[in-house]
């Protein structure tokens, strides 16, 4: 621990932080032409991770495999971002979300929920 008090103070979290856990940075948001979303019963993945979108864009969910109607959908983290919401429960195979006009900008975490299980963390980062 001495070696910390000769430290510059600006270090001394990051070194403490570092023999807890290891600083994971998100992910940089990619631009796509969809987000693809892959059930299968061992894991969910939502590809790109954090998808890139501006205010008014049209966001196209795709579902990989042969997800029947109604069973994969996305939720807000928070509940109050309700753009985040949607489901294939018109059509399995794909799905829409629409980027509201008033949506600040800043990165928004969702949960998609299947029949398998869930994915943690997938993210939609709104830019001008």
């Amino acid at each position: 621990m001495k070696i910390i008090s000769y430290l510059p103070l600006m270090l001394v979290p990051l070194v403490a932080a570092c023999g807890s856990q290891p600083y994971v940075p998100a992910a940089a948001c990619v631009s796509a032409a969809q987000i693809t979303i892959t059930p299968s019963r061992a894991a969910v993945s939502a590809v790109p991770a954090n998808f890139c979108a501006k205010r008014g864009d049209t966001i196209k969910i795709k579902v990989a495999g042969s997800p029947k109607k109604g069973s994969i959908s996305t939720t807000p983290k928070l509940g109050k971002n309700t753009w985040l919401s949607g489901s294939n429960a018109s059509k399995a195979g794909e799905f829409e979300l629409y980027v509201n006009d008033d949506v600040t900008d800043g990165t928004y975490k969702y949960t998609v929920n299947t029949q398998s299980g869930v994915v943690l963390d997938p993210r939609v980062t709104i830019e001008r």
